[in-house]
């Protein structure tokens, strides 16, 4: 009489678990949420790059890659996020990642950029990817990577040659 929906990370960043707990709540059904690590936070550390670090950065912003449609995010203010994030990570951004590049910069951010593309953080398939904002897109395409991915992108990527510290084992 028991039900366990196991979540990696945190439910409530990204992962729908507010649209779950509130169907929970509406049902008067009791539950209990236990938080865990989020992927903008765990998984760049895997990739040794600080969310933040107070010589480089006193803004993060969090988005998402997609709305609920399925299309790049319409409600976010571009220009808001572009002049005043110095990092940015990007949840679920590979398919719509050149649209979100071209918003980001029209806006106002360097194409020169540094951006790191963290593909399947925390396993031994681990890749990260080094790139710029304006080559972001056509780097992925032509490293032919996919999904699931963390999209950082600011001077904290720019950390890592310094700070990787974990080295998948390749079978």
């Amino acid at each position: 009489r028991k039900v366990l929906r196991l979540k990696g990370g945190d439910p409530f960043v990204f992962g729908r678990g507010g649209e779950e707990a509130e169907a929970l709540a509406d049902s008067n059904i009791p539950f209990r949420i236990i938080p865990g690590i989020s992927a903008g936070i765990g998984g760049l550390a895997y990739a040794g790059i600080p969310a933040t670090h107070r010589d480089i950065n006193q803004t993060l912003t969090f988005l998402t890659g997609h709305d609920h449609t399925g299309d790049a995010p319409h409600a976010v203010n571009w220009e808001a996020v572009a002049k005043g994030s110095q990092v940015i990570v990007v949840y679920m951004g590979m398919k719509h990642l050149d649209e979100i590049a071209g918003k980001l910069i029209a806006a106002g951010r360097s194409g020169e950029e540094p951006v790191a593309i963290v593909i399947r953080a925390t396993t031994n398939d681990q890749t990260v990817l080094e790139t710029t904002l304006a080559e972001a897109a056509s780097d992925v395409a032509r490293a032919g990577l996919i999904a699931p991915a963390i999209i950082c992108i600011g001077q904290a990527v720019n950390l890592r040659e310094r700070l990787s510290w974990f080295h998948p084992v390749q079978p």
